[in-house]
């Protein structure tokens, strides 16, 4: 990497751990109005996967949760590029902390349901289903008559080695790897998800985020800035509130795009280019008998079409 290179780097790890603060403090602007985190590294903990709330704890970092309502009888169909009906007054996602002054979206508690779960060759193991209470509601009730019944979906921030990597797969070579209807009939079928590519005003394949939400790592990250954060983009100009939230918009900082592009780009650039870890005993029996498995079912093809969905 050349030295110009390695300093861009250093510039986006620095954007990416350091906390941004409210626009009123003259320092980075211009956080809120309503957010999840403060920070990037909040969430991706040293550049690793997030940590989940203990059982019965308050979400404070690491997890987030997305809302939409199901279509009702006659509704306006969804458009191509619109993956689902976002909540009327809260969006597509929770905010759980607000600006001082201001009003968060509510407080996420975490429960964890444990069930047993017996494999053919009779190893049984214990798996937890995480229950989502979202308690003090900032903006009145989430399910009511006209919000119809609430689908919440709770997300860990995934690790972030490695994506540049997945952006370098071309298009081509995923699409090689559709087999939609099982033709090969091994028992999977996969298809690359498609969305809305924002700068390039298309539908694209997409790879990025818990279910491919996001077809480039700069839309992934605009993304997070505006929905973590509450900072705006060129990508995406305005805040994360919604048309009721009368204290959120009060609160809103005046110039936009707050982060600029070059910040932007900065952050992009990093998240490109940070590696993948040394596996640790790549030549063992067991590492190299796992490697086989994870081949041979198929895990490879889900994560280049999906990221694992």
């Amino acid at each position: 990497m050349a030295v110009s290179r390695r300093l861009d780097f250093s510039v986006g790890n620095s954007f990416f751990r350091n906390p941004w603060a409210p626009a009123s403090t003259n320092a980075r602007d211009a956080l809120g109005p309503i957010f999840n985190t403060n920070g990037c590294q909040n969430c991706h903990i040293k550049d690793g996967r997030g940590h989940a709330p203990e059982d019965g704890e308050l979400n404070r970092v690491s997890l987030l949760v997305r809302l939409s309502i199901a279509p009702s009888p006659g509704s306006q169909p969804l458009l191509p590029h619109q993956r689902v009906i976002p909540h009327p007054v809260y969006g597509d996602q929770l905010q759980d902390f607000a600006l001082p002054g201001g009003i968060a979206e509510g407080h996420v508690r975490v429960s964890y349901e444990y069930h047993q779960v017996t494999f053919q060759d009779g190893k049984t193991v214990e798996l937890r289903k995480p229950v989502i209470a979202i308690e003090a509601p900032g903006y009145g009730p989430l399910s009511s008559d006209d919000h119809g019944n609430v689908m919440m979906s709770a997300r860990i921030a995934p690790p972030m080695v490695g994506l540049g990597l997945l952006e370098a797969i071309s298009e081509q070579d995923l699409l090689a790897n559709e087999d939609i209807d099982d033709n090969n009939g091994d028992g999977i079928s996969g298809k690359a998800n498609r969305v809305w590519d924002v700068e390039q005003k298309k539908i694209a394949i997409d790879r990025f985020g818990w279910k491919a939400g996001q077809p480039t790592l700069k839309q992934q990250n605009a993304a997070a800035f505006n929905g973590d954060m509450g900072l705006t983009t060129s990508l995406f100009m305005e805040e994360s509130c919604t048309a009721t939230q009368k204290r959120c918009h009060e609160q809103m900082a005046g110039e936009h795009p707050e982060v600029s592009d070059n910040i932007l780009n900065k952050i992009t650039f990093y998240s490109q280019n940070l590696a993948v870890p040394v596996r640790h005993d790549a030549k063992e029996g067991k590492v190299l008998a796992g490697k086989h498995i994870f081949y041979d079912v198929g895990c490879v093809f889900f994560m280049m079409v999906g990221q694992g969905h």
